[in-house]
């Protein structure tokens, strides 16, 4: 073992963490439990683009949390300092040994928590056994942590993927300990709601962040400290708009009236009440909306 371990002052763990489902929670909690005992920085070292968007050049939504809503969610969490480094090809071809002897020099780990599948390094290279021996060679320790499963399957990222996409969100609270969400500032829309008397919030998301499928949700909408329903539109409006444009979210906030332009809201996915559908006119949609409007009413107040 080298001198390198004086002063050794945090804890930490290395991983894309898309979604922080309970799986990653499982780490960082014992991350953060473990590093405050001891005095340490619990520090999460992270990565953007997602490897897997780097190396397959995926342009489609993929992830489930945006950089902004994983900051969070882990501070939330206890996690002190997320460091997030740009994935590039200078990254992407740096050696195993070479990469964790400069995250150990730069934040003087005692310990650090990896998934069972945790990969590292040029190609791959690295994996638990390697890490384990440059933690003898440089003085740290490393603890693994096993699958989490849910009925049969291991949860997994790619795995609430694809329950997002077919936008079944009321299955995802046991795999995420909380609702699917999405975090965005309110804009201006075309004011189309406003003039059916029925004013929606225009929310706006990064393009890179996965929405569920297109339809008409009952949700949580979480404005400074309060928390309201909204029935909530996923798509692209084919009532008003014949051609393919591109999609919207709008939320009907119930019991609210403020005006909240450039604020930024959080909306929680609870159940998916339909499909968009193509209506004949706008008194057919009205009509539809307030039936929306009530079952979300009853679906959160119940929840």
């Amino acid at each position: 073992m080298n001198n390198l371990n004086h002063s050794l002052n945090s804890r930490l763990t290395i991983g894309s963490f898309d979604g922080l489902h309970i799986g990653h929670q499982t780490i960082i909690q014992q991350l953060v439990s473990n590093a405050h005992q001891a005095n340490q920085s619990a520090i999460v070292i992270t990565f953007f683009p997602n490897p897997t968007v780097y190396f397959r050049k995926i342009q489609n939504p993929f992830y489930l949390t945006t950089n902004l809503e994983k900051e969070g969610l882990l501070r939330q969490m206890g996690i002190d300092q997320t460091i997030i480094l740009p994935f590039n090809q200078e990254l992407a071809q740096t050696s195993a040994r070479d990469f964790i002897t400069h995250i150990f020099k730069r934040f003087r780990f005692e310990e650090i928590y990896i998934g069972y599948d945790f990969h590292f390094g040029a190609n791959r290279e690295g994996d638990a056994g390697k890490l384990e021996k440059f933690g003898k060679e440089l003085g740290f320790s490393v603890k693994i942590q096993q699958p989490i499963s849910l009925g049969n399957f291991p949860v997994s990222s790619s795995l609430i993927r694809n329950m997002v996409t077919e936008g079944s969100v009321e299955n995802l609270f046991p795999y995420l300990q909380r609702w699917y969400s999405l975090l965005g500032e309110v804009v201006h829309g075309d004011g189309r709601g406003k003039k059916l008397g029925m004013p929606t919030a225009n929310i706006a998301f990064e393009n890179h962040k996965l929405l569920p499928a297109n339809g008409i949700y009952a949700a949580r909408i979480h404005i400074n400290e309060a928390v309201r329903p909204a029935a909530v539109s996923i798509g692209v409006r084919p009532t008003f708009y014949p051609t393919p444009r591109d999609r919207t979210v709008e939320a009907f906030i119930l019991g609210w009236e403020q005006d909240i332009y450039g604020k930024l809201v959080n909306l929680e996915f609870v159940r998916r009440l339909r499909d968009e559908i193509k209506y004949n006119n706008a008194e057919e949609l009205t009509s539809q909306v307030e039936k929306d409007i009530q079952l979300t009413r009853e679906i959160i107040n119940n929840e």
